[in-house]
């Protein structure tokens, strides 16, 4: 052994560094590399990294993400002999693909820290009777004088330690993951609306996934103001939802408004639930060679808005999800707000993930990046509304027909553009293909005129199905076809007109889908 100074190294600021090679084929994790100094300045820190090696040198442009270690001076270990030794410990294990060379890289800014060296057919420090006889790390010392630049030392190493991890392969390891509480949701500008001489309030808030008797906690209304006559501190708080529908809900508070109003300013936020029927389990993660991943959910149930399910049940297992995927369920789940959590799950978290890991070998193990991971949920809108209360139905919080000319209530439809025709026409055949799944269903409208008419004005009108297709458990796409004025064209002449296709269902998790739509308009 003899000291870096010894060897000629001491130029400040410029690396030195040792390449090594990863013989297991799987790869390894780094936790910790040591060391070797016979002298320091106290106040300098010295700095590690590692780069991978190419085309024989080390990497001029890349460092392994994660692998940079300071250490300050004063906690700088040296001896006379070599045999104490300065940890720089890794943050987190850097993982080294196998096969492959990498080369660590030692910088200082003063010229008194030395390091020491191995030199081949030299004499090991403090001993006249031991040489140095070979190079044990099948590897490379490296000098630089700017930092870009490496120029090899074949028959010089440094004197260090690589620390592995070692796993534990003996069982298969489990990491539950629970839901974070739902985050508030700020609602559109004055989104709070009361009726004259009523204590319902009802909030604009698109898709809450709340439930009738589930608890939602409105905050941000100014408490100065008034809307419609109810004060704000009535608003803002803790409530009882006692209608609900895809544009919002309804609770009741202890004043009676005035008069019909909209209010509530530019920061009102509303505490939803997070209703979903399919998910993308997006956990970031790398799996060296010889290692196992899998994915399972434990999920709440949800209910459908004109469905029959019951709301709030938690799985007792895990289902299988898999990684990287879209996976689709038959039925509706939610992750809860922490006051609907308290009172449905006894405080228990809605959705929760386990994943479970193994490894073949004790040298590698998957590792999953936390700060990278999430689980994305997917919902559809849609419901089977009813002017009141029907079995099969739901009851919006305003009920509009979807025969009216504008703004229909119904939650899912596809209203085409307004078609002007160059000539007259008296019918209209609508065809397209359509998958329609058990519990849903859609009906089909249109509406007619004149160019010397506002479209806008004129009501539409259902046109019933000519073919007879059934419901499908299997995703099959069959042919719809309507005929709105009959075979013979008995429609009022019109020039202008649109088609409205409105989805209904009684399962969330189960929706209409439709491809291939065309509209023929029909001449006499």
């Amino acid at each position: 052994m003899t000291s870096l100074n010894a060897a000629g190294y001491v130029n400040p600021r410029n690396p030195i560094a040792q390449s090594f090679y990863v013989e297991e084929e799987e790869g390894i994790f780094l936790t910790q590399i040591d060391c070797f100094f016979e002298s320091t300045a106290s106040n300098a820190p010295v700095s590690l990294h590692i780069r991978p090696v190419i085309n024989g040198f080390p990497s001029i442009s890349h460092i392994i993400p994660g692998s940079v270690v300071y250490v300050n001076g004063n906690n700088v270990n040296t001896s006379t002999d070599a045999t104490v030794a300065t940890e720089f410990v890794f943050n987190e294990p850097i993982y080294l693909r196998g096969g492959y060379d990498y080369a660590f890289c030692v910088t200082t800014p003063h010229p008194d820290f030395k390091i020491y060296i191995a030199q081949i057919d030299e004499f090991a420090v403090g001993t006249t009777a031991k040489r140095i006889v070979r190079n044990p790390a099948l590897g490379s010392l490296y000098y630089s004088h700017n930092g870009n630049t490496f120029t090899p030392a074949q028959e010089q190493d440094l004197k260090f330690k690589l620390h592995r991890a070692q796993f534990d392969i003996s069982a298969q390891a489990q990491i539950i993951l629970q839901n974070a509480a739902v985050p508030k949701k700020l609602l559109a500008d004055n989104p709070i609306f009361t009726d004259s001489a009523s204590s319902t309030v009802f909030v604009d808030c698109f898709n809450s996934g709340l439930l009738f008797g589930d608890k939602v906690t409105v905050a941000g209304v100014d408490s100065s103001s008034t809307i419609g006559g109810i004060p704000g501190d009535s608003i803002n708080g803790t409530h009882t939802i006692t209608k609900v529908d895809w544009e919002g809900f309804e609770f009741s508070v202890s004043t009676t408004a005035t008069g019909n109003a909209t209010g509530g300013g530019t920061a009102v936020t509303t505490t939803p639930n997070l209703p979903y029927v399919s998910v993308y389990d997006n956990t970031t993660s790398l799996l060296p060679v010889n290692t196992f991943m899998s994915s399972g959910l434990k999920r709440t149930t949800h209910k459908s808005f004109a469905g029959s399910e019951t709301a709030y049940q938690r799985e007792a297992s895990f289902v299988g999800t898999p990684i990287g995927l879209t996976t689709p369920f038959d039925e509706a789940f939610v992750t809860a707000n922490i006051e609907n959590e308290t009172t449905h799950t006894s405080g228990l978290k809605s959705l929760s993930q386990q994943i479970d890991l193994s490894s073949v070998r004790d040298n590698v193990s998957p590792i999953i990046d936390l700060q990278r991971s999430s689980i994305t949920l997917i919902d559809n809108v849609i419901d089977k509304q009813d002017s009141a209360a029907t079995n099969g139905f739901n009851v919006p919080t305003e009920f509009v027909s979807e025969l009216s000319p504008f703004g229909g209530s119904s939650a899912s439809k596809h209203i085409t553009r307004v078609v002007n025709l160059e000539e007259d026409a008296v019918g209209l055949k609508i065809l397209f293909a359509a998958y329609r799944p058990f519990a849903s269903d859609f009906e089909v409208y249109y509406k007619t005129c004149t160019q010397d008419v506002d479209i806008t004005t004129v009501a539409y009108r259902q046109v019933e199905e000519e073919t007879n297709n059934p419901t499908d458990d299997v995703h099959i796409f069959r042919d719809y076809r309507y005929l709105a004025g009959g075979e013979g064209g008995d429609l009022a002449a019109f020039n202008r007109f649109q088609v409205k296709i409105v989805f209904r269902s009684t399962n969330r998790a189960n929706v209409p889908h439709i491809r291939d739509l065309r509209v023929i308009a029909l001449s006499v």
